[in-house]
C-alpha cells in the first residue's frame, strides 16, 4: 500500500465512523423498543385487546359448565384435556400479564396515571380469574424472563392478597393529579379515571364476596365498599367492552356472532336447552310463555317450530327420556323452535347447522328475534357490533343482595330489595341495547309496560317465590336463579357463583350418564405450563376431590 492509499484508507474509517455516531441515535427498532421510547398508550391497546381474548375463552369454558352454553362431557374428567387451556394460559401471561408489567413502570415515569392505573386492574382481574380457574398459579416468579424460566406457583390465597393490592394501586393511580396526559386508546370508559375507580372497586367486592366462606376478615371489607358505594350502578358505569362490525382485517365483530352468523347460513354454536328452558319456560312450568321479556333479545330463533326435526336433525327426538332425569327436567326440545343441545350429550354434530338457535342482539350484536324463522346470515341484526360483559351494574346488585342475605350487611338495601335492583338492572341493559347498537325492535315486539311479557310483571313473579322461601337456602336459590339469567354473555361469574354457593340448584344433568363423575371445581394445568416448567405441580386430574381452587370449602358432590 503506497502512501496515499493509506491516507484515503484513513480517512474513509474515521467518515464512517463520525457517521455511524450521528446515525446511531436513529437507529431504535420500533418492534423492541426501549423504555425510554416505548409508547404507552400502544402498551396499553395490547393489554386491553388481549384482555378480551382471555375474558372470551374463560367465559366459555364457565358457561358451557353452568348449562349456558353446549357443554360435550360426557365425563367432567374427559371433557377438555390439558391442551384446551394452552390459549388462556398463554393470553394471560404472555400478553397481558407481560406487557402491564411493561407498560406500569413506565407509565408511571411519564405520569400517565390513568394508563397504569388500567394495567393494574386488568392484570388484577386476570390473575384472580387464573386463580378461580386454575388453583395455585405462577405470581412471584412469573414475569422474571430469562432470569427464571421455570417459575414457581404461589397459593391461591397469595394471589388473591396481591390482587386486592393492585386493585388498591390502579385505584391511588385514578386519584393522583398532575397526570400529563389521559389514554385516548381506553377502550372501556374513554379515559375516565371516576369509572375506572368503580370498576376497580367493584372488582374488589366481587373477590372479596368469592372468599366469604374461608375468611371471616372479608365481611368488614364487604361492609366498608358497600357503605362507600362508589361501586358499578348504573348501566353509564358498566365495564364493558364494544366490538364493532368489521369483517376483516381485523375481524372487529363479537365472537359469538362470527362463529354463528356466517355466509352459509349455519351457526356454529350450540346454546344450552336448560338455559333456553331457564329463560323462556321454567317459570311458567315449563309452558313457553312471554313472562321474561329478555327472551327475544337473548336467542334468535332459525325456526319458530320443530318441522325439520327428525332422526337426522335431532337424534334425541327419538330416544326416550333419560330414567336419571327428575321429573320436569328439560330433555331434547324446549319448544316453539328454541333449539339447542342438552348438557354432556357427546354425540355427533348433526346437520342442523341452520336450524339450530343462535345468539341474539344481546350482547353478541346478533338479530332481535321477531318470529322470522329464517336462517342465519353474514348481515343480520346488529352486525356484530356487540359487548364483553365484565361486569354490569345488575351483578352488583345480587352480589349484594347475597352479602346481604348470607353476612347480614343491609347497608346497600335488604336481600329482597336488592333483588328486585339487579333484575330491573338486567332487564334496562337488555332491552334497551338495541338502540345502542342501531337495530329497531318492531313495534309488536316491544315489551308492554304492564300484564304478561311486562318488566313489572316478571318481577311480580320473582319477588312472589322469594316471599314465599321459607329458608334463607330457599331465597339464596332465587336470587342466585336471578343472577344466573342476567350473567348472559359472562360465563366466570356463573362458574364461581356455582362453585361457591350451589345455586341455581337442580340444573339440568348430563344427558347420557347418571355419573358424569365429581363436577369440575377446577380445570387441567395448560400443557404449555404443565409439559415445560419444571416446577409446575403435578397435573390435576379434574373431577375429583383434590381440585377445588382455596375458596371452595363445599362438599365433594355439593354440585353436579
Amino acid at each position: 500500500m503506497n502512501y496515499k492509499q493509506l491516507i484515503l484508507g484513513m480517512l474513509l474509517i474515521t467518515t464512517i465512523s463520525s457517521c455511524n455516531k450521528k446515525l446511531d441515535s436513529l437507529l431504535v427498532n420500533p418492534n423492541l423498543p426501549t423504555t425510554t421510547t416505548a409508547d404507552v398508550d400502544l402498551y396499553l391497546n395490547q393489554v386491553q385487546l388481549s384482555f378480551t381474548g382471555f375474558f372470551t375463552g374463560a367465559s366459555d369454558y364457565g358457561a358451557q359448565l353452568t348449562r349456558q352454553q353446549e357443554w360435550y362431557g360426557p365425563l367432567y374428567a374427559n371433557a377438555y384435556s390439558p391442551n384446551s387451556f394452552d390459549g388462556l394460559w398463554s393470553t394471560a401471561y404472555s400478553s397481558i400479564i407481560k406487557n402491564a408489567d411493561a407498560l406500569i413502570p413506565l407509565a408511571q415515569q411519564q405520569k400517565k396515571y390513568v394508563q397504569s392505573g388500567i394495567a393494574r386492574t386488568l392484570k388484577a382481574y386476570v390473575l384472580g380469574t387464573l386463580v378461580d380457574d386454575f388453583g395455585d398459579v405462577p405470581f412471584a416468579e412469573a414475569d422474571l424472563g430469562i432470569g427464571n424460566t421455570n417459575p414457581k406457583v404461589d397459593g391461591g390465597a397469595a394471589v388473591y392478597v396481591a390482587v386486592q393490592s393492585l386493585l388498591d394501586s390502579a385505584i391511588a393511580d385514578f386519584a393522583k393529579t398532575g397526570a400529563s396526559s389521559k389514554p385516548t386508546n381506553d377502550l372501556f370508559y374513554g379515559g375516565s379515571g371516576a369509572n375506572w375507580t368503580r370498576a376497580a372497586k367493584t372488582l374488589k367486592l366481587k373477590f372479596l364476596m368469592q372468599t366469604r366462606l374461608v375468611d371471616n376478615s372479608v365481611t368488614a371489607k364487604i361492609q366498608s365498599l358497600l357503605t362507600e358505594n362508589n361501586l358499578i350502578n348504573s348501566e353509564a358505569q358498566d365495564f364493558v367492552f364494544k366490538y364493532a362490525t368489521n369483517i376483516s382485517s381485523p375481524d372487529a365483530r363479537h365472537p359469538h356472532y362470527a362463529s354463528n352468523y356466517t355466509a352459509g347460513g349455519q351457526a356454529g354454536d350450540f346454546i344450552s336447552n336448560y338455559f333456553m328452558w331457564e329463560v323462556v319456560a321454567e317459570k311458567s312450568g315449563g309452558s313457553i310463555t312471554a313472562l321474561d321479556p329478555r327472551r327475544r333479545f337473548y336467542f334468535y330463533r332459525q325456526r319458530i317450530n320443530f318441522a325439520d326435526v327428525n332422526a337426522q336433525t335431532a337424534s334425541c327426538s327419538v330416544q326416550s327420556y333419560p330414567a336419571h332425569y327428575p321429573a320436569g327436567t328439560p330433555f331434547c326440545l324446549v319448544g316453539q323452535g328454541y333449539w339447542g343441545r342438552d348438557h354432556g350429550d357427546n354425540s355427533g354434530t348433526p346437520p342442523d347447522g341452520n336450524l339450530r338457535t343462535t345468539w341474539g342482539v344481546y350482547p353478541a350484536g346478533g338479530d332481535f328475534d321477531a318470529n322470522q324463522g329464517s336462517s342465519v346470515s353474514l348481515s343480520r341484526g346488529a352486525l356484530g357490533a356487540g359487548i364483553d360483559p365484565v361486569w354490569i351494574s345488575s351483578f352488583t346488585y345480587f352480589l349484594e343482595s347475597e352479602a346481604s342475605l348470607k353476612l347480614g350487611i343491609t347497608s346497600a338495601g335488604t336481600p329482597r330489595a336488592l333483588l328486585e335492583k339487579g333484575i330491573r338492572a338486567s332487564m334496562s341493559k337488555v332491552l334497551g341495547f338495541p338502540a345502542t347498537v342501531n337495530v329497531t325492535v318492531p313495534t309488536a315486539y316491544v315489551p308492554p309496560v304492564a300484564g304478561n311479557g311486562s318488566v313489572d310483571n316478571y318481577v311480580n313473579t320473582v319477588l312472589a317465590a322469594y316471599d314465599a322461601a321459607t329458608t334463607d337456602d330457599q331465597r339464596l336459590n332465587v336470587i342466585m336463579k336471578e343472577y344466573h339469567i342476567a350473567t348472559w354473555g359472562n360465563g366466570v361469574e356463573p362458574y364461581n357463583n356455582y362453585r361457591r354457593t350451589g345455586k341455581p340448584e337442580n340444573m339440568q344433568p348430563a344427558v347420557t350418564t347418571a355419573n358424569p363423575g365429581l363436577f369440575m371445581r377446577s380445570f387441567f394445568y395448560p400443557a404449555v405450563f404443565a409439559n415445560r416448567n419444571l416446577n409446575a405441580p403435578a397435573q390435576k386430574t379434574p373431577g375429583t376431590a383434590a381440585n377445588k381452587v382455596f375458596w371452595d370449602n363445599n362438599p365433594d358432590n355439593f354440585i353436579k
